[in-house]
């Protein structure tokens, strides 16, 4: 008897690490994202010191709001895992309910054939 192949619903998309970064901290602080952090040294190589001090704390707020915002992007990851298991599973449940009645109703047939 051959192995049944069964079609399991689209998974959800998972961004690479660098991805997840840059789309939450484009929101927040775009001078942060990973094209632009290599760029800020030459931007604001004229900068008092005073400046480099509010920046700084414009960028560790930016970087507070990230983290909450991340952990709010990986409790929808989770969510979005898990009904994509729960959904794999009633998908692979009825596939094989419905390969288990077509078996039996070709075990009917052949026994009526017989009679």
């Amino acid at each position: 008897m051959a192995d049944q192949v069964f079609t399991l619903p689209k998974p959800p998309k998972i961004k690479s690490g660098r991805e997840i970064y840059d789309s939450i901290m484009e929101q927040i602080e775009p001078e942060l994202v990973s094209s632009s952090i290599p760029l800020l040294k030459r931007k604001y190589a004229n900068e008092t010191p005073e400046q480099k001090v509010e920046r700084k704390k414009r960028y560790n707020a930016a970087y507070k709001k990230y983290d909450e915002m991340y952990e709010i992007y990986l409790a929808d990851l989770d969510a979005r895992i898990h009904r994509y298991y729960r959904e794999s599973m009633s998908s692979i449940e009825e596939q094989s309910r419905k390969g288990e009645e077509h078996k039996l109703d070709d075990i009917a047939a052949a026994m009526f054939k017989l009679a």
